[in-house]
């Protein structure tokens, strides 16, 4: 069903569309900002509090700020980078310089600093540039004064992050883990039986900070861009998690195959253990147009076939790499291109009762998502 007009939701702000200030006080609200092929997730507590998890790179600090003037965020009270890539955290300092940002939130220090050009080789292969190491330690470096101008967290496995009204547990930080199962999860995973293991991830992709965020009954995902073999010791071979209503893509559903070697096989994302262990309705994917170069469809695939899966909403429609063809309908993607003075966005609002509706800012469409029975 449509809420409204695009028009009509610009002129007005209509529900859904306007601003966290006009918002009804019942409800979370999540935000999945169309950056390109970065992450950058706003989640917005039903007492006003907001966390931006991940923040694009560096030339999406202008699309953020713009987003938050469309939608009335005034500052962030937690900026949680999941890890140090460049697509994840390359606009967190430009950003923190124009809006008020009263802690960030991390995982420690990045395990990219101060590395040898031998390292980088052996983990960048046919990718690797000479200067690799004194770019990342710059950018660190511009990350570590930022950070020590304001509030610091560390997070572990089993931390929450402070926000008032929402429960958001840290499931994975560091290479690390939670090891006990949640309260009603713990069950063995049949899907791992098809599930391998792959070579291990020592890189910052495999140190991702995942929050599993709750609003009372409704329960809500992001695990960044963590690894495969990290990321399925969550859920094989039983599921420490159990199922959640919103999935956002691990790792903009990057998946791999051998032809660079076990490394970069074990980049891949989104086993099916994973997906079918987490059971959600929706999945929201944070993907550039240009998807992956030397990717293929085989995670995209694993999402769509997912057991309960309604829906899948998308950032941007996927026309290159190994992704493409996989869409859902362009009434659930942000950005099917074009130009656009605003800042495109799907927006799940979630009540405590479990149900929950999702928007996409371009053309108005909402879905509404009853309570799980």
């Amino acid at each position: 069903m449509r809420t409204c007009s695009f028009f009509l939701s610009v002129a007005l702000g209509c529900a859904g569309l306007g601003s966290s200030s006009s918002r009804a006080a019942s409800t979370a609200d999540f935000y999945m900002v169309d950056v390109g092929h970065g992450n950058a997730v706003f989640v917005v507590s039903p007492s006003g509090e907001t966390m931006l998890i991940d923040t694009g790179d560096r030339n999406a600090t202008g699309r953020l700020v713009t987003f938050m003037q469309q939608v009335g965020i005034k500052q962030i009270d937690y900026l949680t980078l999941s890890h140090f890539e460049p697509d994840h955290m390359g606009a967190a300092v430009p950003l923190s310089e124009k809006v008020p940002v009263k802690a960030f939130v991390d995982h420690g220090d990045s395990v990219f600093y101060h590395r040898d050009l031998e390292w980088w080789k052996q983990r960048r292969g046919p990718w690797f540039r000479p200067d690799m190491n004194t770019r990342y330690d710059e950018d660190f470096d511009v990350y570590l004064r930022a950070r020590q101008k304001t509030r610091h967290i560390v997070v572990k496995p089993g931390d929450q992050v402070p926000m008032k009204g929402l429960e958001t547990l840290v499931v994975s930080a560091a290479g690390k883990v939670l090891t006990s199962p949640l309260k009603g999860a713990g069950a063995p995973n049949p899907a791992c039986a098809s599930v391998d293991r792959r070579a291990d991830d020592d890189a910052e992709d495999g140190q991702s900070v995942g929050l599993l965020i709750s609003y009372g009954k409704f329960r809500f995902i992001n695990l960044g861009d963590l690894t495969w073999n990290t990321a399925n010791s969550l859920f094989c071979p039983n599921n420490l998690l159990g199922t959640v209503d919103a999935y956002v893509v691990t790792h903009h559903a990057q998946s791999t195959t051998s032809k660079y070697g076990d490394y970069y096989f074990g980049l891949a994302c989104c086993s099916v253990g994973e997906v079918h262990g987490l059971r959600p309705r929706v999945a929201l994917l944070t993907m550039g147009a240009s998807g992956h170069r030397e990717g293929t469809p085989v995670a995209m695939k694993v999402v769509k076939g997912s057991p309960g899966l309604e829906d899948l909403w998308q950032t941007e429609k996927i026309i290159g790499g190994g992704e493409a063809g996989n869409n859902g309908p362009d009434d659930l993607i942000a950005n099917i291109g074009g130009q656009s003075q605003r800042v495109e966005y799907i927006k799940v609002s979630a009540n405590q009762d479990g149900s929950f509706t999702v928007t996409n800012s371009r053309n108005g469409f909402t879905k509404k998502y009853a309570a799980r029975k």
